[in-house]
Order: structure tokens, then C-alpha cells, then sequence
């Protein structure tokens, strides 16, 4: 009992969570806005709130996106390089803010989507079934990783031989575990 009600009190935090986060974005929206605007108090605002613009960002699981710029050094030298969105966010370039804009409403669709997903049973389900997959792409694999598909099978394996042991010997499994935890 103890454990259902853990569960729903953490999921109703995950769903307050992205539900205060979507609910956000006007605000974010309006501080990023003010960074195109003429009135230099505005733009002092906007710059005040760029961290917490990017961390919105961020935090719904945008990625940052690169701009390629070539930029004339003079003596018909050129300079090229690529420049991260989020680190110029508040640079009033248009190739920049339809990027800036974009990520943003990118990230307002994230937030909703994990809101929905929150009540979703299928969307736990499938958490579930691939705890291995979640904990590399956590730690920066690439999903057609081999590493990942062998943890995967292992996963799925173990995981059947333990549900036919626990269907075939209840009593058997309930009694090991009671004396492994040295419970009476």
C-alpha cells in the first residue's frame, strides 16, 4: 500500500512538475521577446532573465542547435566558425531568434507532453520494459548501440526466468526472500 502511494505521489509531482513548466511559457516567452524589442529597458530585462530562459530550454530536453557564420577578417581573409544558439541567445540576429523562437515552443511541446504522458499507463509501461536502453541513452549512448541491445536482451531474459520461477515456485521464492531479508 505503502509503495502505491509513493508512486502517486510521485507521479502527481512529475505531472505538477511539467504542468507549472507549460504553464511558464508566456513568461519565458515574454523575456526572450523583450531581447528584439527597442526599449533598452526591455533588453536590459531580457538579458537579467537569460539564464532562466535556457534552462527552460533545456530542461524539457532541447537540444542546442548551431549557426554557421563566416565573418571577413579583411585582406580578403575569411573567418569561419559555427556559433551555439543558446550561448547568443540574446543577440538580435534573425537566423538566431527563429532558432531561439523555435526551441522554445519545442520546449512548450516537451513540457505537455510529459504532462499527458504522466497519466499515461503505456508511456510507465514502456519506461519499464526498457530501464536498461533509459539508463545508457542517460549516460550518452546512441540508441543502435550494441552495448545497449545485449543489456536489453539480458534485461528481458532474466526478467522471464524470474516471472516463470516466481509462477512455478511461489512459495519457494517467497520463503528465500523472507530468510534473505531475515524476516520471520
Amino acid at each position: 500500500m505503502k509503495i502505491i502511494f509513493i508512486f502517486s505521489f510521485l507521479l502527481l509531482v512529475y505531472a505538477f512538475y511539467n504542468l507549472i513548466n507549460f504553464l511558464r511559457y508566456p513568461l519565458i516567452e515574454k523575456y526572450l521577446l523583450y531581447t528584439y524589442s527597442s526599449d533598452v529597458s526591455l533588453r536590459i530585462k531580457s538579458t537579467t532573465h537569460k539564464n532562466q530562459i535556457v534552462a527552460y530550454i533545456k530542461n524539457a530536453g532541447v537540444k542546442d542547435k548551431t549557426i554557421p557564420v563566416v565573418q571577413p577578417l579583411g585582406y580578403g581573409q575569411l573567418a569561419s566558425s559555427s556559433i551555439s544558439v543558446f550561448d547568443n541567445l540574446l543577440i538580435p540576429r534573425q537566423d538566431i531568434a527563429k532558432l531561439a523562437t523555435d526551441s522554445l515552443l519545442e520546449a512548450k511541446g516537451n513540457y505537455w507532453s510529459r504532462f499527458i504522458n504522466s497519466f499515461n499507463p503505456f508511456y510507465w509501461l514502456r519506461i519499464i520494459l526498457f530501464i536498461p536502453k533509459n539508463i545508457f541513452l542517460y549516460f550518452g549512448l546512441t540508441e543502435s548501440s550494441v552495448f545497449i541491445k545485449i543489456f536489453q536482451f539480458l534485461y528481458w531474459l532474466i526478467a522471464a526466468i524470474c516471472t516463470f520461477l516466481i509462477a512455478v515456485f511461489p512459495e519457494e521464492i517467497k520463503s528465500f526472500v523472507y530468510s534473505f531479508l531475515n524476516i520471520s
